[in-house]
């Protein structure tokens, strides 16, 4: 077996084990002495040789909960497709977001610590593994208005960043969410009445 190989398969193993452990028990309470199975050939050595720490086997746990969340919703959704309204078209996307946390529980609680209750010293670096997943959330919404007037003045694109940063910031300020599939819905429900307030307004017409 070549090294590289070798090596691959030994990096997977260990963020399988990460993934299940920071899944079970949130950053806070996750230890790498419940990461490693000398069984399975991950010790500590061999864990630290690949992540310095915690912080950075966590931050490889989130950067892969976000990477496939972006693969998996653009293997899967298409905003120039069937839907033909803005409410139906968010409503296809946010169904596409739950059936991946189904279909992959453990992102679960990795995705809501990382959008509601990311350790404050992670922050930055968390948000950094984000923007790949940011950037589709952008491409989605500047297709979005390209369906529907938007008033002279405003930018598209700009005006997408402040509608993702606004849902950034709400979602920040809301701790009461359970860190599971249902905290994971309540939460895809209140942005997407978040988006068809902003893209629809709240007026009966």
């Amino acid at each position: 077996m070549k090294r590289e190989e070798k090596a691959r398969q030994t990096r997977r193993k260990i963020m399988d084990r990460a993934l299940a452990e920071f899944s079970a028990r949130g950053y806070r309470a996750a230890s790498i002495n419940n990461v490693f199975d000398p069984d399975q050939g991950v010790s500590k050595g061999i864990i630290y040789h690949y992540f310095a720490s915690k912080d950075e086997l966590f931050l490889a746990c989130v950067e892969e909960c976000f990477q496939s969340l972006k693969a998996y919703i653009q293997d899967h959704f298409r905003p120039d497709g069937g839907a033909v309204g803005t409410g139906e078209c968010l409503t296809d996307y946010f169904g596409v977001r739950m059936q991946f946390f189904r279909e992959y529980p453990l992102y679960q609680r990795i995705f809501m610590e990382s959008v509601f209750m990311p350790p404050e010293h992670l922050q930055a670096d968390i948000m950094e593994r984000r923007r790949p997943m940011e950037q589709v959330n952008l491409e989605i919404l500047n297709k979005l208005f390209s369906r529907i007037p938007l008033r002279g003045h405003l930018d598209r694109e700009k005006t997408a960043k402040l509608l993702i940063q606004f849902i950034n910031f709400i979602n920040l300020q809301d701790h009461g969410v359970e860190p599971d599939l249902a905290g994971i819905r309540q939460m895809e429900e209140k942005n997407r009445q978040i988006l068809d307030i902003f893209l629809n307004g709240i007026l009966e017409r």
